[in-house]
């Protein structure tokens, strides 16, 4: 048997029972948002410049810190260059030896010009004088030619006039020799007469002896004789003048026909003389000949040796257009080596941490968001959590770098969501890039130390690219009856 209940626990029972019965109906109406809080960074809107290193190196000098404001120009690092300042005073070295190369080419050229000037002077010197040679080599052959043609016709005319006169003799030795012939038969027929008349004389001598013809008739006989032996002997004179005239004709003649031949022999050798040798011409042909080969020839090899010189001043000349467009070439990759900002903005992220550090060909040394570009939220969404999100949703934003108490928290509304997960660096998990964009980009902070009405804002504090944010976005509401049956496993999610 149960003891009566007092008033004070029938009281307090039914303030229990009341009491859990209005929580009850509290939690079944009472909403609360359900939120997925995710770390955020504040990032530009539109695309963020990064600088990649033009060369490779060592980083030598960091000129800016990250969050750090830039212009456009800025130098961000510098690079090593000192090889590529040492392979450019190389450079400028070996140019300044080749431009000394072409002012020795230009003055050995200025010398052979000279050189070819004084002996094509020479040349022409010499052409004209064994010209002037040929000239007079030319005249004096004309003019012995011309002698030669009146010797030959003086030589003619003695020859002709010798013959005339051995032909003139022939008919005279001929005379002569008939008269020879007559005095001859003469003489014979005196000697006859003469030996008839001795024979006469000495017959009628013996006759005479005897008695037998006078004295007178033997004298007569010996008379007679005497006589004939004189006509012999006249006529023997006769044949002797005649044999010494005949003779002196023949001498004559010979003398004659010899100057016929002289004067033959001469016309042969005046008319041998008719045509003069033109050796001389010949020569002096040959020495103009010569003296042009030989200047030509001199000519060639200076030419020759200029165009050599032009060739090697051409070849020294590309060198060093080469050589310019490789400090060129240099010049840029110095420049290169400071790697500069290519616009206004600030610096988000840098990659280096200090000097001495290597930077390879293409990598990424900085991330600048541009100046004057609006700012959202980056939010980095766990992969069990992307279910909850969708776009338009709310978040409420706080910023590391402004205390929620003393600057208060942003709102903002989700305005995309990556549609592939992206992996964690250093390892992280990996998670989806949601973005949110901020209805306000600045923060007020009430300032209490002053005497101001509670809440009167003081002054805006912008949001700046880099900024770490918590961001708390509301993916549903619900009742707090539901959240208790969810946590006691008892409802499924609603």
């Amino acid at each position: 048997f149960l003891p009566p209940i007092g008033r004070w626990i029938t009281a307090g029972g039914l303030f229990l029972f009341g009491t859990f019965s209005g929580a009850i109906a509290l939690a079944a109406v009472a909403k609360y948002n359900v939120t997925v809080r995710v770390p955020a960074t504040v990032r530009p809107a539109g695309e963020i410049r990064i600088v990649e290193s033009a060369s490779a190196g060592t980083v030598t000098t960091i000129q800016v810190k990250e969050n750090q404001t830039v212009k456009q120009g800025d130098a961000i690092a510098t690079i090593d260059a000192s090889q590529l300042l040492t392979k450019q005073n190389q450079l400028q070295g070996n140019i300044q030896q080749n431009q000394l190369q072409l002012r020795q080419i230009a003055a050995q050229i200025s010398a052979l010009d000279e050189r070819v000037t004084a002996e094509t002077y020479a040349i022409e010197r010499a052409v004209a004088s064994a010209q002037a040679e040929l000239n007079r080599s030319q005249r004096e052959y004309q003019e012995r030619q011309m002698t030669t043609v009146a010797e030959v016709e003086a030589a003619k005319a003695n020859v002709q006039l010798a013959q005339s006169e051995w032909e003139k003799s022939l008919p005279e030795l001929q005379k002569e020799q008939a008269s020879l012939q007559t005095a001859t038969a003469n003489l014979k027929a005196a000697q006859a007469n003469l030996k008839a008349a001795i024979s006469k004389r000495d017959r009628y001598q013996s006759i005479q002896e005897t008695g037998a013809i006078s004295l007178d008739l033997l004298e007569e006989t010996k008379l007679a004789a005497q006589q004939q032996a004189q006509a012999v002997a006249g006529q023997k004179a006769a044949v002797e003048s005649q044999k010494q005239a005949v003779a002196s004709q023949i001498k004559t003649i010979q003398r004659q026909q010899q100057s016929v031949q002289v004067s033959a022999a001469k016309l042969k050798v005046v008319e041998a003389a008719l045509n003069p040798s033109n050796a001389p011409i010949a020569i002096a042909q040959q020495r103009i000949a010569q003296e042009t080969a030989k200047g030509e020839a001199a000519l060639a090899a200076l030419k020759k040796e200029r165009s050599t010189l032009i060739q090697n001043r051409a070849e020294i000349q590309n060198q060093i257009d080469r050589d310019r467009q490789e400090i060129e070439q240099i010049n840029i990759e110095i420049s290169k080596s400071t790697v500069r900002s290519p616009t206004d903005g600030t610096i988000l992220k840098l990659n280096l941490r200090n000097p001495g550090q290597t930077a390879q060909l293409g990598t990424a040394i900085a991330q600048i968001a541009p100046a004057r570009a609006t700012i959202v939220i980056k939010a980095r969404v766990a992969a069990t959590d992307i279910g909850k999100i969708a776009i338009g949703q709310t978040s409420i934003l706080r910023i590391s770098a402004y205390p929620y108490p003393d600057y208060g928290v942003l709102e903002g509304k989700v305005s995309a969501i990556a549609p592939d997960i992206i992996a964690g660096e250093n390892n992280r998990p990996p998670y989806y890039e949601v973005t949110i964009q901020p209805q306000k980009t600045y923060l007020i902070k009430g300032d209490r130390t002053l005497s101001k009405p509670a809440g009167e804002p003081c002054c805006q504090y912008p949001i700046q690219p880099g900024m770490e944010v918590t961001a708390d976005i509301i993916s549903r509401q619900e009742t707090v009856l539901t959240f208790m049956l969810r946590k006691a496993r008892m409802l499924a999610d609603v």
